[in-house]
C-alpha cells in the first residue's frame, strides 16, 4: 500500500513536470507580448518562484532550504529569473554581505500565471474521478501535506 501510494506521488510530480514542460512549450510558440519567451521545464523552477512568491525576501541559503534543492540548482534558477527580470538580488539593510532575493512584479505575474494552468489542470483532472474518488484523494493529499509539514517541523 505504501509502494503505491509513493508510485503514485511519483507519478503526480511527472506529471507536474510533464505539465512544465508543456507550458514552456506553449510559451515558446507564443509570441504574445505578456508571457515570456521561454522558462525553465523543472519542479524546481516552480518551487523557487513559489517560495518566493510567499515569502518577500529570501537569502539563497533560506531559499535552497525552504526549497529542499541543492544550491546549484536553486542558484541555476534564480539566474534565470534575475537574468529574465523575474527576480531581483537585494543587499540585505542589516549585513551589506548578505544577498537576498525577491521576485520583481512580472515574476509575481509569471509565478500566478502557471500557478492557475497547474490548478486548472489538476480541476480537469480530479473531475475525472467520483465524487467519492475525490474526497479519498483529497483527504490522502491533506494527510500527507500534514505528515509532510510535521516532518518539516522536528
Amino acid at each position: 500500500m505504501v509502494r503505491n501510494a509513493i508510485c503514485g506521488i511519483v507519478t503526480i510530480k511527472n506529471n507536474l513536470e510533464d505539465e512544465l514542460t508543456l507550458l514552456q512549450q506553449y510559451y515558446n510558440e507564443t509570441s504574445s507580448s505578456d508571457m515570456p519567451t521561454s522558462i525553465p521545464d523543472d519542479i524546481t523552477f516552480f518551487n523557487t518562484s513559489g517560495a518566493l512568491y510567499l515569502t518577500t525576501n529570501l537569502t539563497m541559503g533560506e531559499l535552497s532550504k525552504s526549497i529542499a534543492a541543492p544550491m546549484s540548482s536553486t542558484t541555476r534558477i534564480v539566474n534565470w529569473l534575475v537574468d529574465n527580470g523575474y527576480a531581483a538580488r537585494l543587499s540585505d539593510p542589516d549585513d551589506r554581505r548578505i544577498v537576498r532575493v525577491t521576485l520583481t512584479e512580472e515574476g509575481r505575474k509569471l509565478h500566478e500565471y502557471i500557478e492557475d494552468h497547474i490548478i486548472q489542470r489538476v480541476k480537469e483532472t480530479i473531475q475525472l474521478l467520483t465524487k467519492e474518488e475525490q474526497t479519498v484523494v483529497l483527504a490522502v493529499f491533506d494527510k500527507l501535506a500534514r505528515a509532510f509539514n510535521l516532518k518539516e517541523v522536528k
